[in-house]
């Protein structure tokens, strides 16, 4: 009986020994990763960070490090990593976008996101996006939100961001003026639109869409606009 139990044990260590050499074989070996949601961050760059050598057991790969390597870039503010047995993983990411730079020192450039987090400091611009003129701030912590001391001041600032994002202007704004939060003025070409405070910004950005669809040539107008909060509390002047 005892010989009998020590041939079941005996075999079943084998069976094990040899589930454990093949799970660990060439087969799961990652052969191809699949990257989606990437725009502006290259795969390569996503790749590199994922940091899997040709030898890595996609049954072993420490996921959870690679998805915080890849955090390490700010321009991604998500990563997903799912396994594809044998030897595929799938990786989804969102990236953060960007919607304005802030002057840091003369000849340096802060660009954030639209929730006001710092990404990159920049000596140059990546893309048409407007500078924040008048943004007041204590410092700054790539990947972390700008530590201002007017928070209504940023608010307002990273709101009329977002709208100008979200209707398709914001890569035609030149500058926001935002040293008064209650005085707002955003260059749109050679076209300045007062509009104001925070207080119903979204109807306010809608005029601006409407003033400029309204206009043949307005890229090469000079005009100055004040924007109220109801549709009846703005004009438009046009300037020769």
């Amino acid at each position: 009986m005892r010989s009998l139990k020590f041939k079941i044990v005996l075999g079943l260590g084998a069976i094990a020994f040899g589930l454990a050499l093949f799970l660990a074989s060439p087969y799961f070996n990652i052969r191809e990763i699949e990257i989606a949601g990437n725009y502006n961050v290259s795969q390569a760059e996503i790749l590199a960070k994922l940091d899997f050598g040709n030898n890595t057991n996609i049954l072993f790969a420490n996921l959870s490090a690679a998805r915080r390597r890849v955090l390490e870039n700010f321009h991604i503010g998500y990563v997903s990593i799912q396994r594809d047995i044998p030897g595929r993983l799938y990786v989804t990411v969102q990236e953060r976008r960007v919607v304005a730079y802030i002057e840091h020192v003369p000849g340096s450039f802060l660009s954030i996101d639209d929730q006001g987090r710092v990404i990159e400091v920049r000596s140059y611009f990546t893309e048409p996006l407007p500078v924040l003129e008048g943004v007041q701030f204590n410092r700054f912590v790539l990947g972390e939100l700008l530590d201002v001391p007017e928070t209504y001041s940023f608010r307002t600032v990273v709101l009329y961001a977002q709208l100008l994002n979200q209707y398709d202007l914001i890569h035609r704004v030149s500058h926001m003026i935002v040293s008064d939060p209650y005085n707002v003025r955003i260059m749109i070409g050679n076209i300045e639109f007062n509009v104001g405070d925070a207080a119903g910004a979204d109807e306010k950005i809608r005029t601006v869409v409407a003033i400029l669809d309204s206009l043949p040539n307005a890229e090469d107008m000079r005009g100055f606009a004040y924007i109220g909060h109801n549709q009846n509390e703005h004009f438009f002047v046009i300037l020769q």
